[in-house]
């Protein structure tokens, strides 16, 4: 159920099935011929107690299973974690447990653990910061690999970072040395790799456009590549990655020499208008801002465009639907941004793809246009989920 607080303006187990057993009436007695006994037999070895069967299915589960942690703990050692919480491992603190969870923290770690979920037949997910991200309340059937590569290296102006490392502790080394860029980002959560992943960016500037190449790995670790920025297509909020699936590695990005002074001041002011407006997310857990802006292409008389760009801002039109304060389950949206979502107490997946659902409904019926969800789904959708033996 929705409520309002009044505020205004991608299986390692399979399903196992119970079946019916035959049974036979009161007096329809086997047969006492010589064929009706064969037949009897017959019918007999045929037939299998359901329960025996499910041991067997269940047994043969149990093996499969075995064998599967014995290849992943040969691979990939003893911080390899089985059944771990990914709520743990998200800014929205919300995510069902991933079957098997282990912290890459080299490139050679993270190519093995790719190449070894190939060959074990289990699906992988990358995971780097963990914003941006909404997770199934049944978690993950397959092998989560955080990408914690967080290598550091400075030439000149030009910076090679691990995808693993911290934005924004990226955003203060560069402050530190004297190097501009990146402060329109700071107060963005997450790590390098994600940020590209999904062209972070904001006040019309984008972590792609300081992009001069990057390394990554194909899906099965086979092999690994260096492209440049342009082979990347980043756009709005938008990479090749998304639809070409890549797992990156590291990347050089382009900064400029500027005033120490002047660049530790626009990170401090970027830092004190997330303050007042945007949730503290280990306060107030969430992704980020649920939905994208409009695209250019679409124009309300009167509408004001998010900074920088041409873009209808999302929250504007969630705004004017009434959209703040609405509540479902432990999933709210903020009072103070009508774009953001928060977990308010022991919120699920499924209270807030609710909310998520009603805001876009909403905004559908009033003006016309279908929102485009930022925040990315991990695992199966509610009424999905197949049952575990």
């Amino acid at each position: 159920m929705i409520s309002s607080l009044g505020m205004g303006s991608p299986g390692l187990l399979g399903t196992c099935r119970w079946r019916r057993a035959t049974t036979i009436a009161p007096g329809d007695a086997p047969s006492t011929t010589a064929r009706g006994r064969r037949a009897a037999r017959g019918a007999g070895r045929a037939r299998v107690d359901p329960p025996r069967a499910m041991g067997e299915r269940r047994r043969a589960m149990l093996q499969s299973t075995r064998s599967v942690e014995e290849r992943l703990r040969r691979a990939l050692g003893d911080r390899l974690r089985a059944r771990e919480p990914l709520h743990h491992h998200t800014t929205f603190r919300i995510g069902g447990p991933a079957d098997w969870f282990f912290a890459a923290t080299t490139a050679d770690e993270l190519t093995r653990a790719l190449r070894t979920a190939r060959e074990a037949g289990l699906p992988v997910f990358l995971l780097g910061g963990g914003s941006n991200l909404l997770v199934s309340d049944a978690g993950f059937r397959g092998l989560v690999v955080r990408n914690a590569i967080e290598t550091l290296e400075f030439d000149g102006a030009a910076v090679h970072v691990g995808a693993g490392h911290d934005l924004l502790e990226l955003i203060y080394r560069c402050r530190d040395r004297g190097l501009a860029g990146l402060e329109f980002a700071a107060g963005i959560p997450g790590s390098v790799g994600g940020a590209l992943y999904g062209n972070a960016g904001c006040y019309g500037r984008d972590i792609g456009s300081l992009t001069i190449e990057c390394t990554h790995a194909t899906p099965d670790g086979a092999a690994v590549e260096t492209r440049p920025a342009s082979w990347y297509r980043f756009a709005y909020r938008d990479s090749r990655l998304k639809r070409e699936p890549r797992v990156l590695l590291s990347a050089l990005l382009q900064l400029a020499r500027g005033d120490p002074a002047a660049i530790r001041a626009e990170i401090e002011e970027k830092l004190e208008i997330r303050r007042v407006k945007h949730p503290q997310w280990r306060i107030e857990p969430t992704a980020g801002s649920y939905f994208k802006n409009l695209p250019p292409d679409w124009q309300m008389p009167g509408a004001k465009h998010s900074p920088g760009t041409r873009r209808v801002a999302a929250g504007q039109l969630l705004d004017e639907c009434g959209c703040r304060g609405l509540r479902v389950g432990g999933a709210m949206v903020y009072e103070k941004h009508a774009n953001i979502i928060v977990n308010v107490g022991h919120a699920t997946a499924a209270d807030v793809l609710a909310l998520a659902a009603e805001m876009k409904r909403r905004v559908r019926e009033r003006f016309g246009v279908e929102l485009e969800e930022e925040v990315m789904y991990l695992g199966e959708r509610p009424g999905d989920e197949r049952p575990r033996a």
